[in-house]
């Protein structure tokens, strides 16, 4: 069972990823709307993935990776947006994440992979 964090700053958006990530028998142990809230997050709860927006208000998800990979470095991270841009993917493997997915790909047979 995966222990997950979500990082975005949009609350309904949580909230219904949580169901599809509790649904597909993942454990979700946290949420929080930033990167620097994040980061305390991580070192307390120690999840296994966190799924992270790109467009968030402080840090974006980008810098943030990096961020969250120096603090606890076997985090599998997967970067997220509701656009989809093809330089997101790249910038999300240069940036150190498991890959990018856009949220509206987001489904039951992609969380239980």
């Amino acid at each position: 069972m995966t222990r997950v964090l979500i990082v975005d700053d949009q609350p309904p958006f949580r909230r219904q990823l949580r169901e599809l990530l509790t649904r597909g028998g993942h454990t979700v142990v946290g949420e929080t709307g930033n990167i620097a809230s994040a980061e305390n997050l991580i070192q307390t709860l120690k999840p296994d993935l966190a799924i992270v927006d790109i467009l968030l208000p402080d840090i974006n998800g980008l810098d943030g990776t990096a961020r969250l990979k120096a603090l606890y470095p076997g985090l599998r991270i997967i970067l997220i947006s509701a656009y989809r841009d093809t330089a997101f993917q790249v910038a999300a493997r240069e940036t150190g994440a498991e890959s990018f997915i856009p949220k509206d790909e987001l489904d039951i047979n992609v969380v239980q992979r």
